[in-house]
């Protein structure tokens, strides 16, 4: 599969100036940190945070609300209950998403439900753009995502409480509070999340006793019920070691939501779907000036239980990471690790004479950097799987600062990276049309990008491009065989893509304002398919967008607020078959208030208003989606 590819890629810009004292150097916020960056050894990756001041606005929503609001990625969900990513054209089960040393992802389905991760819980999201087996492990074909927090090391206590009330019953209650002497520290983080999702919306499944669509209707059972908690322990040392603990409890219910057929004939059916989980981490690090390691371990516990029944579908991990680091320079060092992991299924659909399954991953990283403008850096990865064949995952990439002035700095990239999945437990397992037999999916990523950064006293952006080319080979596909649904390697295919995302800051009198715009396109298509099914073959796939993109623009008058943000997704094929969800475009504004009642106490008042167009939309076929709807949240920080 590995295909050979030549990307000529050319851009021309020029940057944008303005009067102003020049500063000497350009501002450069450090992309993601969640305990360790993973910047460093991955020259040329597309990696980025989430500015600080879109990731606030989004306290009292999910994980699914924020990529929808400010980022181009595809999310496929359904009114808030369940949704899943598709990040550069891969299918859910394709992007990791960390906390601490852990993946989230179930390994029973392979993802997860990115509805049930609230923003509140979290001080920072890293998104990382293409293939990330090589620093990741399985399941980062597409990109992962790193839920982050920060270590404050209070001396005191700080507290946070959060009431947020909005349409169709929604409601939240959160409080986070910070107590330590500087040395150590607690920090418990704790909301309450639930809605009735009783929006109304237009039916459009045919009444045969009217003869029309069914018109006007009412979503019924589709309530959510959500609690969670994360409590951490972190002692430091000294100014070169610390020890940090995290336990994230989290219980999340939620009516299946019916489609619209099943909605205005069977009014009365009600499914519901509760998920438990348990995931603990923790830490020791030690830094110096050339040698660092970090040595974690950690423990998840998942459980699934549909429409209340006995039938266990959990699943227990215990996890181990060891890694070091040593600068031989400030311009060359090398980073090794090691990572263990063994996974204990009780899945009632399995094969009873699967008690356990052992994984060790070794991993290797280096980076140079020559002339203060090249970075150069190659990183290897070897998995070990129970009775399971994972390819080698190598990636070499390079970052090159061309051209940089007192004010501006013009780069360009490049990366090259292998990646791949190990198959789910249910892919494997799941009796009857589990497959032991599988191959992992195994993909190459070629990308390639430029950034232009500038900044003023007044003035400050970037406009960044990339272009990808990624090839997935062993594409797994559950399919109705002779012997009903199963699981099978099927399908090759490719997504490639170009991504344009911009930032800019500038200060008028007493007035700030920030704009951006993030746009992909994003053909993917099936180049192969051994199903017998080729009607789809070269033809974008299922439920991603080939075109979608965001504008925002946000300002601030001292304690006032205000922001406003546009969506556009291109329609979206279905099926094999050529039935398509409409394009849309979505509009959603912001306001905030915030008093400093005194040197310590701080009330904020913020309001978020979306779909401000009231359009009747879907984003899962036969699913709707709320109308015009609003939140309003009142927050206090004290200490």
């Amino acid at each position: 599969m590995r295909c050979k590819l030549l990307i000529i890629f050319l851009v021309l810009s020029l940057p944008v100036w303005a009067d102003g004292e020049v500063h000497d150097s350009v501002k450069v916020e450090e992309v993601v940190v969640t305990g360790h960056s993973i910047s460093r050894f991955q020259a040329g990756s597309k990696i980025e945070k989430v500015s600080k001041d879109k990731f606030l606005s989004m306290q009292d929503g999910n994980l699914e609300q924020l990529l929808l609001r400010y980022t181009p990625i595809s999310v496929k969900g359904m009114a808030g209950s369940f949704s899943t990513i598709r990040l550069r054209g891969t299918s859910p089960d394709h992007t990791s998403i960390n906390f601490g040393g852990i993946n989230i992802n179930s390994l029973t389905l392979g993802h997860s439900n990115v509805s049930n991760v609230p923003m509140y819980l979290f001080d920072e999201i890293g998104l990382q753009y293409g293939s990330a087996s090589v620093v990741n492990g399985s399941g980062s074909i597409g990109g992962a995502i790193h839920l982050g927090m920060q270590n404050y090391w209070v001396d005191g206590l700080k507290a946070e409480v959060r009431v947020a009330n909005g349409s169709f019953g929604e409601q939240l209650y959160g409080t986070k509070l910070f107590y330590g002497n500087g040395k150590w520290e607690g920090v418990t983080r704790a909301y309450i999340y639930s809605k009735t999702n009783n929006f109304k919306f237009y039916n459009t499944t045919h009444d045969f006793n009217k003869g029309e669509a069914f018109g006007e209707d009412i979503q019924r059972n589709a309530a959510i019920d959500n609690k969670g908690v994360i409590q951490e322990f972190n002692h430091r040392f000294n100014s070169n070691s610390a020890l940090t603990v995290k336990a994230w409890f989290e219980n999340d219910w939620h009516e299946i939501q019916q489609n619209m057929q099943t909605n205005a004939f069977q009014p009365s059916l009600s499914e519901t779907l509760e998920d438990e989980h348990v995931r603990i981490w923790s830490e020791y690090s030690y830094k110096q000036q050339k040698l660092s390691y970090q040595v974690g371990a950690g423990y998840v516990y998942d459980n699934s239980i549909h429409n209340k029944t006995v039938d266990n579908i959990a699943t227990q991990r215990i996890t181990g990471r060891a890694e070091g680091e040593y600068k031989f320079d400030a311009n060359k060092g090398l980073k090794a690790g090691l990572s263990l992991k063994s996974i204990y299924p009780d899945v009632y659909a399995y094969d009873s004479g699967l008690n356990n399954e052992n994984w060790t991953d070794i991993y290797l990283s280096y980076f140079h950097s020559l002339f203060n403008k090249l970075t150069i850096t190659l990183n290897i990865r070897q998995a070990f799987v129970t009775n399971f064949t994972v390819p080698l995952t190598p990636a070499m990439g390079l970052s090159y600062n061309a051209i940089s002035g007192d004010s501006y700095v013009w780069s360009f990239t490049g990366n090259i990276a292998s990646s791949y999945r190990v198959p789910t437990f249910n892919d494997r397992y799941w009796v009857p049309g589990g497959n032991p037999d599988l191959k992992p999916e195994d993909g190459i990523n070629y990308e390639l990008g430029t950034k232009i950064s500038y900044c003023t006293e007044r003035l400050s952006g970037h406009v960044k491009l990339n272009a990808f080319y990624l090839d997935v080979d062993n594409w797994l596909q559950w399919v109705n065989g002779d012997n009903g649904w199963e699981a099978q390697n099927i399908q090759r295919v490719l997504s490639r893509g170009i991504e344009l995302s911009s930032d800019l800051n500038w200060v008028m009198g007493q007035y700030t304002f920030n704009t951006g715009l993030n746009y992909t396109y994003n053909p993917v298509v099936r180049k192969e398919s051994t199903d017998g099914q080729q009607v789809a073959v070269g033809r974008q796939l299922e439920y991603v967008p080939l075109h979608r993109g965001v504008l925002y623009l946000n300002g601030q008058h001292r304690k006032i607020s205000a922001g406003i943000d546009a969506s556009y997704t291109h329609k979206q094929y279905i099926s094999l078959q050529e039935s398509t969800i409409p394009e849309v475009v979505l509009v959603n504004a912001q306001v905030g208030y915030q008093f400093h009642l005194d040197t310590d106490n701080l009330l904020r008042i913020s309001g978020s208003f979306n779909n401000l167009m009231n359009k009747d939309y879907q984003s899962s076929y036969g699913y709707p989606m709320p109308r015009a709807n609003y939140r309003i949240s009142i927050t206090y920080n004290f200490k």
